[in-house]
């Protein structure tokens, strides 16, 4: 049981997990993953890596890697009723999140980090900072970095915050084997299309669609071509020759909850989605793990592991920033669903003519440096 009692014990081997776990061994940091699967996850969702994120996978020393096995679309193209809008320029790598974990967990075991798989988390006892398993397994640990996605077990048991709520939004997923340069996204009355590049010959495909019609909370539901074409409207028709009777497709609710107030209690701190479930919409949920991981082990570090500072400096920096891209990802949701052709003429003229207002928001996201922003809250 005492194994690991002066060792961070993680909660999940996500991209939250792993990052820390990178950054804690580099530091020689006794730290562990406590992962619930038999390995790390190879679903092949997309993910969309902004600059922030991008200055991320630089100090870990990993970009290389992530780049070779990725693409680095320079353009964002929008359609609307299938006639192009605009473009900009950008500079992102799309992957996927199966690229992602592996290149960390490469990175992680590189530097000896130790990780114990099918071990699911059955309970906490956060002012011991025990860990229970149902596997029966049970240790005393330094600290619980709860890092275990979006249905977080750490994070319902200190926080009432209520069941899930529907969003009115359901969302299809597949990777398909074509070549693709840029990001496209087509506009549409409830619904919005996205499709990158995630390598030289495999295109993400992503489908937003407003509905009443409300799946289950999961990336992994499998569903079906004919489930997708009664879900998506007919005015987007022209996607579907991205997929064949072959793809593999996956459905799945998005939910909200409400904003939390707090990151750290007592000997357990939220990272990743465990701190913050947002809706998928300016695509930052994958960047925001990146930052929690790196700015939470970076703070160890540098207050030589102290963790009530490292708490209270953690809080102070990453809330505020959280709570904002949660409301801008869903406001970007309610503007791609437009359904009135007025209001929809408007938000398009604004893309055409004045694209800086549009970009202003994603451009102040995509901008933020974490290391400045750590400098600044250290002194």
């Amino acid at each position: 049981m005492d194994k690991y009692h002066n060792h961070i014990a993680i909660i999940g081997a996500g991209i939250s997990g792993l990052a820390l776990g990178c950054i804690l061994q580099e530091a020689r940091i006794p730290v562990v993953i406590f992962e619930k699967s038999n390995e790390v996850s190879n679903y092949g969702a997309g993910i969309s890596i902004s600059p922030n994120g991008i200055k991320i996978l630089k100090n870990l020393k990993i970009y290389k890697d992530v780049h070779e096995q990725s693409s680095n679309p320079k353009k964002a193209v929008y359609f609307s009723n299938k006639i192009k809008i605009n473009s900009f320029d950008v500079d992102v790598i799309t992957t996927s999140r199966k690229v992602l974990y592996k290149v960390l967990l490469k990175k992680y075991i590189s530097y000896g980090g130790e990780i114990l798989f099918d071990h699911k988390l059955s309970n906490l006892c956060i002012n011991n900072s025990e860990v229970h398993f149902l596997n029966n397994a049970t240790y005393k640990v330094k600290h619980i970095a709860a890092c275990d996605g979006i249905n977080s077990l750490c994070r319902n048991q200190v926080l009432s915050s209520g069941d899930p709520i529907y969003s009115g939004y359901s969302v299809w997923r597949s990777i398909v084997d074509k070549t693709q340069d840029n990001i496209k996204t087509s506009l549409g009355p409830n619904y919005h299309i996205v499709t990158y590049p995630i390598s030289s010959s495999k295109v993400s495909f992503v489908a937003a669609i407003k509905t009443s019609k409300e799946y289950i909370e999961s990336w992994k539901m499998p569903g079906t071509l004919e489930e997708l074409k009664a879900d998506i409207p007919r005015s987007a028709d022209e996607f579907l020759s991205f997929l064949d009777e072959c793809s593999t497709l996956y459905k799945w609710g998005v939910f909200t909850r409400p904003s939390i107030s707090k990151l750290c209690f007592d000997n357990l701190t939220l990272l990743g989605d465990a701190a913050h479930p947002i809706v998928p919409f300016i695509g930052q949920g994958g960047c925001l793990a990146l930052e929690d991981a790196y700015a939470f082990g970076q703070l160890i570090v540098s207050s030589k592991e102290d963790l009530k500072i490292t708490q209270r400096a953690y809080e102070d920096l990453r809330l505020q920033r959280i709570h904002k891209i949660k409301s801008l990802s869903e406001r970007q949701g309610r503007l791609n669903h437009i359904q009135n052709p007025i209001l929809a003429m408007g938000r398009n003229m604004v893309i055409k003519y004045l694209p800086t207002i549009g970009m202003h928001s994603v451009k102040r996201v995509w901008n933020y440096d974490i290391d400045n922003a750590l400098s600044k809250i250290k002194q």
